[in-house]
């Protein structure tokens, strides 16, 4: 008895909460969620399981206190499963009949526009990066005369349309990452690399899933990220996998599944 009261005393056990804006039933009619519902769903879980998964020692290094290149890593490796036909079948259905799944084709058609424009949104990612770290290490930034100094350099021909101002439309992901919007590009990048390796084969592998959870997800900001990544792949990361990510013609569909 004195040894569970010191352990409650030791130790919080971890509680996550996954706040979202999901439609309600109406009269009795289910509610199915938009392909991008289920997308951003699936990010933000990525981020509970992440924190509920985490067994380091130190507070300072639970939950999601971790290197900004590092913290998106669970959230994105995850993304990957709302692309997989086996996966998104056992989850999906039609709002006409919720027994029948997502088809072939559909499943298709999404793994395709995932490819579609790719080059074009980094880019514009690229785009924000350079904007966020010139205003963070700046002083009295006109912001729309550096958008506009910022965007023929980046998006290589695509001209700013005038009397608009993109930094009011700054991407939500980049709140809280001031000075570091660069971080979800590496991010990415490692997550790619994570699943093309370990993942792509086999989604459903129990035991590359426990691998993942005890050598990445366990350790939180105990170690460098670095260290965890390289322990889990064997290697250090590399970012082919990204770059393949990004140059798949879009009637590829080998690895579909």
């Amino acid at each position: 008895m004195l040894h569970e009261t010191l352990l409650t005393i030791l130790f919080q056990i971890p509680v996550a909460l996954l706040v979202t804006q999901i439609k309600k039933e109406v009269d009795d009619d289910p509610v199915l969620l938009r392909f991008s519902e289920v997308l951003k769903l699936f990010h933000e879980f990525g981020h509970v399981v992440h924190y509920m998964c985490n067994r380091a020692s130190h507070a300072k290094f639970s939950g999601l206190r971790l290197d900004s290149d590092f913290v998106e890593i669970p959230a994105q490796v995850l993304e990957n499963w709302c692309y997989e036909a086996s996966s998104m079948k056992l989850i999906s259905g039609f709002h006409q009949d919720i027994t029948k799944p997502l088809s072939d084709d559909v499943c298709k058609s999404l793994k395709r526009w995932r490819c579609s424009f790719s080059a074009l949104k980094l880019k514009q990612e690229i785009l924000y990066c350079l904007f966020d770290q010139i205003i963070h290490s700046t002083e009295n930034v006109d912001i729309i005369g550096l958008f506009k100094h910022l965007h023929p350099k980046v998006m290589l021909g695509l001209p700013m349309l005038e009397g608009t101002n993109p930094a009011s439309s700054f991407p939500s992901s980049a709140i809280g990452c001031e000075a570091a919007c660069y971080s979800h590009i590496w991010s990415q990048v490692f997550a790619a690399d994570i699943y093309a390796s370990k993942f792509s084969d086999d989604i459903f592998n129990q035991h590359t899933g426990m691998q993942f959870r005890n050598k990445v997800l366990a350790p939180g900001g105990s170690k460098e990220p670095i260290e965890l990544l390289s322990d889990f792949l064997g290697r250090e990361p590399s970012v082919q996998a990204f770059v393949d990510s990004k140059a798949q013609p879009l009637n590829n569909s080998s690895s579909f599944r």
